[in-house]
């Protein structure tokens, strides 16, 4: 109301017009301010109406905002999954028509013809498989694990290339864990991609440039720099190597700090050892309380004046920087390489290759889809077929050894007989008993029979073999037991040029040198040496070529198998698609898995919004029967206060003085 409070007896006519009008004016203010609100709906139209509440309001806003676009995504994840699992189930639907094919195809009532039309059909299998693969919506390439911008599975020689990587895509969904919402076709459809590990430890030596952090130390631990003690000819010495990047710098501290002392005295690289070479008296190495490093880098002990001495090796890892004059078992310079995939077939001269990575962009220049990398546990280097359905093969050149030396040939003595025809292995037979007799025959335990060009025939037992090497040396055995003089008149070797094994025949015959089969074995047609040689030499096949295990190589050997007439192929392909279906429903299952988390998740993520939507209508939102009241009230004010202040400002003094 417009009053005169009742403090003041008398009050200027100016003071009491100022108070009236500013009483007024807070009513007009307050009648305005609850207008807006009624007009908007909203109490809290500014922070400064109700600070605590519009603190709390400001933080609903953000999360409310953050749940949005957490439903947001939800649903679109949601979509993704659900179209995934459709994609895998029209996987799931062509593997089994694949099957179909291959078992309706194995048996009488098939011929050449027929499998070569169900051939075009499995073809056509393939090019709907890889048109799954490259599914996409909005975008988002489902099958590419964490490449999702691009098509995962690309052509390359009429083969097919992975170009994705990683598990899967996660997004922000505002769950704990989180939840992928792509899936890698790996996963999905098997190994996209064969590795030929390599067979040697090429064990690199130390070089100044060698990092650090790329040395595994005496211990195999690494090695934690700080500081060590040395004692020079009596005289200690605290050597901080806390600053070195590289063994070339600690080299140089530990040489510059030991000269202070023992002027020609000398530390140097060797192998993959540092050697220390003292000369006024015994050089004495060792760790201060809490530290190891002088144990990390092999140097603990005593080190006698006039000798050179080695400390422990450091066991440097195998990097792309490693120079090739650092492993000690390959001869400089390097020779050429015989790189085949799926029926590409390069040689790389390799006499220019200074360094590992070198080597490395000397094949990813091949463009055949095969890739070289450094293994996991950084000692040996290892070659990747990238195509599914190409088979690999890595062989010397011209009697070359440089394959043998980096370990990378994928026909070695070491290869195991079970990576054989594509994991098939090879067979044998054992265990041969004489039908009349019943006792064991080991005449039935041999697997196939070398003639030679005089006529001389000796069998072959190759049931126990489990390597190359193996086979090799009981062929050899069996020759010399039949007096047979190896290698003078027959040798079985691997071919120097190229991969497979070599039977020769040194005796000079009329005939020809040839193995045939017996007992029913399948030893030499798996082993690739079934059948008649050129000449004195009998050139066997590449059986250990290396494929992707994957649903992709699969159908290619179905397909390949069904051209080929070839019904053991046929029913060994159609056999492998029964891990693809597994394999596929498994993936499947874990796709339903992800779904139902979101799904529960999005349920989860709406009942929130709306209790934090309900909790904010409550602090910001207007009471309207509340409001009405109000400013019901306040016009009542603003009248009384019109009122009052026309009574009041009528008075003058005369009206004081009656």
């Amino acid at each position: 109301m417009a009053t005169i409070p009742t403090a003041f007896a008398r009050v200027p006519n100016l003071l009491s017009s100022r108070m009236m009008m500013g009483n007024l004016t807070r009513t007009n203010s307050s009648l305005m301010g609850l207008q807006s609100q009624l007009a908007t709906g909203i109490r809290v139209m500014r922070p400064s109406v109700d600070p605590v509440a519009a603190s709390t309001i400001t933080s609903l806003d953000f999360m409310i905002e953050q749940r949005e676009q957490h439903l947001r995504n939800l649903n679109h994840a949601d979509s993704l999954l659900a179209t995934i699992d459709q994609s895998l189930g029209d996987i799931s639907d062509l593997i089994l028509e694949a099957k179909g094919i291959g078992l309706s195809q194995i048996g009488v009532g098939s011929d050449a013809e027929t499998r070569a039309n169900q051939a075009q059909v499995v073809d056509s299998i393939l090019q709907s498989l890889a048109d799954i693969a490259n599914r996409e919506q909005g975008g988002i390439h489902f099958f590419g694990g964490e490449a999702v911008s691009s098509d995962p599975m690309a052509e390359l020689n009429g083969f097919y290339r992975y170009v994705g990587f990683g598990d899967s895509m996660q997004t922000d969904l505002g769950m704990a864990a989180g939840v992928g919402v792509t899936i890698s076709a790996e996963s999905a459809l098997g190994a996209m991609s064969a590795r030929v590990r390599g067979a040697v430890d090429l064990d690199p030596g130390l070089e100044s440039s060698t990092r650090i952090s790329e040395i595994r130390g005496a211990r195999g631990l690494g090695i934690e720099l700080g500081s060590l003690r040395a004692e020079v000819n009596g005289v200690e010495l605290v050597i901080d190597l806390s600053e070195a990047d590289t063994i070339g710098d600690v080299r140089a501290i530990l040489q510059n700090e030991l000269k202070t002392v023992d002027v020609f005295a000398s530390v140097s690289l060797a192998g993959g050892s540092l050697q220390v070479s003292p000369s006024l008296g015994p050089i004495t190495f060792s760790d201060l309380d809490g530290g190891t490093i002088a144990e990390d880098l092999g140097l603990v002990g005593s080190y006698i004046p006039g000798a050179t001495s080695s400390g422990l090796d450091l066991d440097p890892e195998l990097t792309e920087l490693t120079s090739i004059a650092s492993l000690p078992g390959v001869t400089l310079p390097l020779g050429s390489i015989r790189i085949e995939n799926g029926g590409q077939v390069r040689v790389v001269d390799l006499s220019e290759v200074t360094t590992v990575g070198e080597l490395f962009s000397a094949v990813d220049e091949l463009q055949i889809g095969v890739r070289a990398e450094i293994d996991e546990d950084g000692r040996r280097i290892n070659f990747r077929n990238e195509l599914s359905g190409a088979h690999l093969s890595i062989s010397e050149v011209a009697g070359g050894e440089t394959a043998t030396q980096l370990g990378i040939r994928s026909l070695s003595g070491s290869t195991l007989l079970s990576d054989f025809n594509d994991g098939r292995g090879v067979g044998s037979v054992s265990g041969g008993f004489d039908p009349v007799t019943g006792l064991p025959d080991p005449s039935l335990d041999l697997d196939f029979e070398i003639t030679l060009s005089d006529g001389t025939s000796f069998g072959v037992d190759v049931s126990g073999a489990a390597t190359v090497s193996d086979v090799l040396d009981a062929i050899n055995a069996a020759a010399a037991d039949q007096g047979i003089p190896v290698p003078g008149a027959f040798s079985a070797d691997l071919m120097a040029d190229g991969n497979g094994i070599e039977l020769r025949d040194q005796l000079g015959g009329g005939g020809s040198l040839t193995v045939s089969r017996l007992n029913n074995s399948t030893a030499a047609a798996d082993l690739g040496i079934l059948g008649e040689g050129t000449g004195a030499v009998l050139a066997g096949t590449d059986q250990a070529q290396v494929a992707a295990d994957g649903l992709f190589t699969h159908l290619a050997a179905l397909r390949d198998a069904l051209l080929a007439n070839d019904e053991a192929g046929i029913a060994f392909a159609t056999e492998q698609l029964d891990a693809d279906t597994l394999l596929v429903a498994e993936a499947r299952a874990e796709v339903g898995v992800r779904s139902r988390r979101v799904t529960d998740s999005l349920a989860r993520e709406e009942d929130r919004s709306i209790q934090d939507q309900s909790l904010r209508s409550t602090l910001r939102d207007l009471d309207f029967t509340e409001a009405a009241t109000r400013f019901a009230l306040l016009q009542q004010q603003l009248q009384a206060s019109m009122a009052t202040i026309g009574q009041t400002q009528q008075l003058s003094l005369l009206d004081f003085l009656r």
